[in-house]
């Protein structure tokens, strides 16, 4: 439920800055309140420094309100260039990582609510009063605050468009993502990683649930499900694994019992538009894929930057591969009532690279890269995982042709492969 609240407030670009308008607006009723009923003249201190006259106080606000306006369109203006930079430099998916973050968002709305207040400040001003001393002074200190904000966003702007940044970013969301999944299973004895579904032949009647329409698996509540399955003695088979896409009456569960058991919605599933990383691993791991295939491109041709992403990608496999399954089960008192799909490591691993081996084919750097992340991931991990690493090295020298390389760079790759093999 907290996930599912999570990606609600994350997706709704407008949130933020309508929750920071609307206190704005009744921060304004509020001074306006006080600045006609409480006589603050008789403080000696407020009359002499902050006491003005209602003409210069419609001047300041009028001011700044104006400016205000100008930083949010330059703002705004600042943030489509970002977009357009992510888009064509990096990857259209890598859009919803600056669109959403946070430091952003809070900018668009201070200055939105700062505008809204200096506006509202202008329009609630009585012409029965003689003198405003909170109105203009609040408006003064939220024009300071905005002009130290203003300069932090443009270092952000700059930060944000480092594609070593990015990367950086991509990594961390998948990294999180990894922890979240593994931490599950570590500290849950219930949890348990298995290469087949269990058996559900126990159960005589069986509930078939179908989304009504499209689109992604963004969420899955595994909690709620694992209690209402508890609750109700069930078996729940979940058919499709994060990320994937579904098209209408697509069957997404089964609910196994023996009992009577009422017909039900799709529930404990979250389906939208687009992917998200909040539990969607391969999605992170796309991202930085996608990043990698555009820098190796012949319009880029930015072969550091694609081996960059190699790197994160060889650290972030290595977590992955701690999570080699097919599914995901939870248990009670050994029996199993929920079960949810996973890919397992050799899938994963096939998708982070097959498509940069056959576009990086020539590049002799590239190779390079995949090979020493493939090192980096068997070392000090499991038989099965550095078999699967070995496995799949056998596919990219397939790929590459490396007889049509100079003699030393076959040696080259022939050394990474001989230390792979080694590992075993």
């Amino acid at each position: 439920m907290f996930n599912k609240l999570f990606l609600f407030i994350k997706s709704r670009v407008w949130l933020l800055p309508t929750i920071f308008s609307i206190g704005s607006f009744f921060l304004a009723v509020l001074v306006a309140f006080l600045d006609q009923f409480i006589n603050l003249n008789n403080t000696k201190i407020i009359k002499d420094f902050l006491t003005i006259d209602r003409d210069l106080a419609q001047t300041i606000l009028s001011t700044i309100a104006g400016s205000l306006l100008t930083m949010t369109t330059i703002t705004f203006s600042t943030i489509m260039v970002v977009l357009t930079t992510y888009s064509s430099q990096f990857s259209p998916r890598t859009l919803q990582n600056f669109i959403r973050d946070m430091v952003t968002m809070r900018v668009l709305g201070i200055f939105i609510g700062g505008f809204v207040y200096s506006i509202f400040s202008l329009l609630f001003m009585k012409q029965q009063s003689e003198s405003y001393v909170l109105a203009v002074t609040i408006s003064v200190i939220i024009a300071s605050i905005c002009v130290g904000v203003f300069a932090y966003f443009i270092h952000h702007v700059a930060s944000s468009v480092r594609v070593s940044k990015l990367i950086e970013q991509l990594s961390n969301d998948v990294l999180k993502s990894i922890h979240n999944k593994i931490s599950k299973v570590e500290k849950n004895d219930h949890v348990i990683l298995v290469t087949s579904t269990p058996s559900e032949y126990k159960f005589s009647k069986k509930i078939e649930i179908t989304n009504n329409d499209f689109g992604y698996i963004q969420l899955i509540d595994e909690e709620n499900l694992y209690k209402q399955a508890c609750e109700d003695d069930y078996f729940i088979e979940i058919h499709h694994s994060i990320g994937s896409f579904l098209p209408p009456d697509k069957l997404v569960m089964t609910i196994h019992h023996n009992g009577v058991a009422e017909n039900k919605e799709l529930e404990g599933i979250t389906l939208g538009n687009e992917r998200t990383t909040m539990q969607d691993i391969d999605f992170g791991l796309q991202k930085l894929t996608e990043v990698a295939l555009r820098a190796i491109s012949p319009g880029i041709n930015d072969p550091n930057t694609a081996i960059d992403c190699i790197r994160h990608l060889g650290l972030c496999l290595k977590k992955v591969s701690s999570l080699d399954g097919n599914s995901l089960v939870y248990y009670k008192d050994n029996t199993a009532v929920l079960s949810i799909p996973q890919r397992p490591f050799e899938e994963v691993l096939r998708s982070c690279f097959y498509q940069i081996c056959h576009y990086g084919q020539k590049d002799i750097s590239i190779l390079e890269a995949i090979f020493d992340a493939l090192l980096e991931i068997s070392t000090s991990n499991t038989k099965e995982i550095i078999e699967k690493t070995v496995q799949f090295s056998e596919y990219i020298l397939e790929k590459a042709d490396i007889h049509s390389f100079p003699e030393l760079d076959q040696r080259s790759l022939k050394d990474r492969k001989k230390r792979l093999v080694n590992q075993k």
